[in-house]
């Protein structure tokens, strides 16, 4: 007689299907996997629907669950208030992790699941350091795990080389910029 193992829930924060194209592939056999689109920092509106039907289709891929939080772009706004001159990169930025990766639990919280992570780790742009240590940070708060990218099995570098090859076999929308208003500024 066959048991069936139940695997634990994870949501995954994803900002686009390009970060996130390998990382499904890393995560699927360990976890049942939640896409959570929660990106008021996308701007304009146009470029947030395009990544949002691409993390769509990248949900599809692995017949997982697809939440689309609140395009709360006030809240984001008065979230990096007094920042907005910030360059990439700066202070501005974990504040914006912050705010994302909070809902993310939250939603982790509410769905069982034990774990959580973003697709922000993996970019080349982002500092997964500052991300691992936001996440661990709430985790703790709201006991589950957040994953980081140590936790992944293999370097940012490899993980990101892979997910650009899976990304252009899907043929995914691909951004040429982070995202926030002030990112479109320094394209």
């Amino acid at each position: 007689m066959s048991s069936t193992v139940t695997k634990p829930k994870l949501v995954l924060h994803i900002c686009c299907s390009i970060c996130g194209a390998y990382l499904s592939e890393l995560l699927k056999d360990r976890f049942e996997i939640i896409y959570y689109y929660y990106n008021p920092n996308i701007h304009p509106e146009e470029e947030y629907e395009k990544r949002k039907a691409s993390v769509q289709k990248l949900a599809a891929l692995y017949n997982s669950e697809f939440i689309e939080g609140d395009y709360a772009v006030q809240e984001w706004y008065k979230t990096i208030s007094g920042f907005e001159g910030e360059p990439e990169g700066g202070k501005r930025c974990p504040l914006c992790f912050r705010m994302r990766l909070a809902k993310t639990a939250q939603l982790a919280v509410a769905k069982g699941a034990t774990h959580f992570t973003t697709t922000l780790a993996t970019s080349p742009y982002k500092n997964e350091d500052v991300i691992g240590a936001i996440g661990t940070e709430i985790a703790k708060e709201l006991g589950l795990t957040f994953l980081t990218v140590a936790d992944f099995g293999e370097s940012k570098k490899d993980i990101w080389a892979k997910t650009r090859t899976l990304a252009k076999e899907h043929n995914f929308y691909h951004q040429n910029y982070c995202g926030c208003t002030f990112s479109i500024w320094k394209k």
